[in-house]
């Protein structure tokens, strides 16, 4: 299950055809410049970003932590949206899928998996949830593989006609640590809200907090409305 499985006639950008210890292209050096709108150097995340979530419905807010580590403020050709389940899915997407299209950033869609080790030693949720799921078993792992690659199917197809997409479903003993491992090749990195339940904490728990202080890019972090999770869809 490592490495890109890119969508057909995505062409070029993000991450493809390299494992989780790969180092994955980062889009087309000519794209995600300024938009016309903004003069040659001028910081266009924040902006961008605020568009966003006024664009998206299912979006209730959104929050740039970081900006300061953003290599070139001027331009994002690149974006890591972590795919996860819970009640900021949809619209983790839905912003990534307007910041996107508003620089001519290519988005790489992106959800980790557990590995075996993980899941033995509990590194992929301990004890109880507050909706009292127990903590999964080491045999659970094709379950959470089949449950990573439906949710990345519900990414994509929320995406809609926007084609500048690729998919990357990898094994980690952590997913905070799989996406700041990738963060420095893209230009930004997009997140939910942190999300209570045994998977939920694997991908958003304490998962966004890591990534927020340790990502070497910008993150967004994404809060939604509740009403269009991908593992509702």
């Amino acid at each position: 299950m490592n490495g890109s499985d890119a969508d057909e006639g995505s062409g070029g950008g993000g991450a493809t055809d390299a494992g989780v210890d790969g180092e994955p292209s980062s889009g087309d050096a000519t794209a995600g410049t300024a938009g016309p709108d903004a003069a040659v150097g001028e910081p266009i995340v924040g902006s961008a970003v605020a568009e966003a979530v006024s664009a998206a419905p299912a979006a209730a807010d959104a929050t740039l932590e970081g900006a300061d580590r953003a290599a070139r403020p001027d331009r994002v050709s690149s974006v890591l949206v972590a795919v996860g389940p819970g009640p900021h899915s949809g619209a983790t997407v839905d912003v990534a899928r307007e910041i996107a299209d508003a620089t001519d950033a290519w988005l790489e869609l992106f959800h980790v998996v557990p590995t075996d080790d993980a899941l033995a030693d509990g590194s992929a949720g301990t004890g109880e949830s507050d909706a009292g799921d127990a903590r999964p078993e080491a045999g659970d792992r094709d379950e959470y593989a089949a449950a990573g690659e439906r949710l990345l199917d519900a990414a994509r197809d929320r995406l809609g006609g926007f084609d500048r997409a690729d998919r990357w479903l990898v094994e980690d003993r952590s997913a905070a640590g799989a996406i700041v491992e990738q963060s420095p090749y893209y230009d930004l990195v997009v997140v939910g809200a942190p999300t209570t339940g045994t998977v939920g904490r694997f991908v958003f728990g304490s998962t966004t907090d890591t990534v927020v202080d340790d990502a070497e890019v910008p993150v967004v972090v994404v809060e939604g409305d509740g009403e269009a999770a991908l593992d509702a869809a």
